[in-house]
């Protein structure tokens, strides 16, 4: 009998060091989680300008500003293309747009436009919609911006790589 009751003495002093341990707070372990109700997708605006040079002397350029801006939204893919130049420009736009999705094994051109262009302007901005845009997906987009200000010049642009997420 006394064999029992020093066992269940043992057991009830191992039960309240245990709920003891476990009943201090842990020092410095704070987490919070909220919900983003806020719906507004920001957009996005990514400008890649590639010049090759092997010299620290960069060539003047009449392009000022060259950028796609890419925003998700019910609508799909919309995408706005904006190309400056430092003065009237006889020709200025963008050409050679494709919105690509990545695949398993690279990327798949899933729209392509010729694009558009003004004349005699020192600003050229137009939209584009890509509807059957893919939740989840991840999408780039490509063009080529121009300008023809006393030489006709041509910037490739590239957005890199966008999850798309509503």
């Amino acid at each position: 009998m006394k064999g029992t009751k020093k066992r269940k003495w043992s057991v009830r002093a191992l039960a309240a060091m245990l709920i003891a341990i476990l009943a201090m707070p842990t020092v410095g372990l704070k987490t919070h989680a909220e919900e983003l109700t806020d719906s507004n997708i920001p957009n996005v605006n990514v400008t890649n300008k590639e010049v090759e040079y092997n010299s620290t002397v960069q060539p003047l350029t009449t392009m000022v500003d060259c950028e796609i801006t890419m925003a998700f939204t019910l609508n799909g893919l919309e995408m706005t293309f904006t190309t400056l130049s430092v003065e009237v420009s006889s020709v200025i736009g963008v050409k050679d747009i494709k919105v690509q999705q990545k695949m398993w094994y690279g990327w798949k051109t899933v729209m392509t436009s010729s694009g558009a262009e003004n004349y005699n302007e020192d600003m050229f901005m137009a939209g584009l919609i890509y509807p059957d845009a893919v939740n989840g997906k991840t999408y780039r987009v490509l063009c080529t911006h121009y300008a023809n200000y006393d030489v006709y010049e041509e910037v490739v642009n590239d957005t890199g790589a966008f999850k798309f997420v509503l």
